[in-house]
């Protein structure tokens, strides 16, 4: 007996972006978390626009104080504005701090049930934490690229949770009894779109790199993505795998899975460092997690 979804109508990018409004990561004015999220994604956002974006936000603005103070950085002087937090902790970190902040805004609003939002986001963090490890190592220039795509690599979930919540369920069911299969394999049998493309379609809207429409469109199946973002593509998953193994799983993910071989060599990663990050990535994200003073 096929165990494949029942046929539906198609899923329109009209519909996916209209899930992704009502989760608020999508909004027409120019104030909005979606909007301050595009603009903390774009690499050519400037320390300046960026300090002025995120100080329009009291709550963000504090968010990212408490991180730039925390034991995440540990900095020695008090940081007490985002100006100072671009100069000693870099525009980069600041990006990643307030785009955490933004996407817990989204997760909050993402409906219990099958998935959880504080499992979900706790996997998000830890692939950042994860991908901006790979990435200083690897390919430093993209460090902060790749804290904020780990970090949204799976803005898909709650979009495609509010779509066809049906599906996603018999994902999750699926997922627990057997584990062995991947959330690919879960989506190709149950759901009526996958989450890749979803995160893929709302990024098109924010109108960002393609780097990043690329990274979360193949981050399961990373060298199909076009030539120049196979790297990030790669970091992403890797990173994800490695969340994955360090206990950080969600309702779709919820078994450890190795780090891809392929991915190591390809990305040159040595195998032998990869137990040292493995253990470091939950502190790292717990630190994170802490400062951002996030729900259980």
């Amino acid at each position: 007996m096929s165990s494949a979804p029942p046929q539906r109508a198609p899923i329109t990018r009209e519909r996916v972006l209209r899930a992704a409004a009502q989760l608020g990561a999508l909004g027409p004015d120019r104030e909005s978390v979606p909007r301050l999220l595009a603009a903390l994604c774009d690499a050519a956002t400037d320390a300046r626009t960026i300090a002025q974006l995120v100080g329009r936000d009291p709550s963000i603005s504090a968010r990212v104080l408490r991180v730039a103070n925390s034991p995440y950085y540990g900095q020695t002087r008090t940081v007490a504005t985002i100006d100072r937090a671009c100069l000693l902790l870099g525009t980069d970190a600041v990006r990643g701090i307030a785009a955490a902040a933004c996407l817990d805004r989204t997760m909050s609003r993402t409906a219990e049930g099958s998935i959880r939002a504080s499992a979900l986001m706790d996997h998000s963090l830890a692939t950042a934490v994860a991908a901006e490890a790979l990435a200083r190592d690897l390919h430093p220039r993209c460090a902060g690229e790749a804290f904020i795509g780990g970090l949204l690599h799976n803005l898909g979930v709650p979009i495609q949770l509010r779509i066809d919540p049906q599906g996603v369920a018999a994902m999750s069911a699926l997922a627990h009894g057997a584990p062995d299969l991947d959330i690919r394999a879960l989506e190709a049998r149950c759901a009526s779109i996958g989450h890749e493309e979803c995160a893929a379609l709302v990024f098109e809207a924010w109108g960002l790199p393609q780097a990043l429409v690329d990274a979360a469109r193949h981050h399961h199946d990373p060298f199909t993505a076009q030539t120049p973002y196979c790297e990030l593509a790669g970091i992403e998953h890797l990173a994800a795998r490695i969340a994955l193994a360090s206990g950080h799983a969600f309702g779709l993910e919820s078994a450890p899975r190795d780090p891809p071989d392929e991915a190591m060599q390809r990305l040159g990663f040595e195998p032998g460092r990869l137990d040292a990050l493995v253990a470091e990535v939950p502190r790292r994200t717990q630190e994170l997690r802490s400062a951002l003073r996030l729900a259980n």
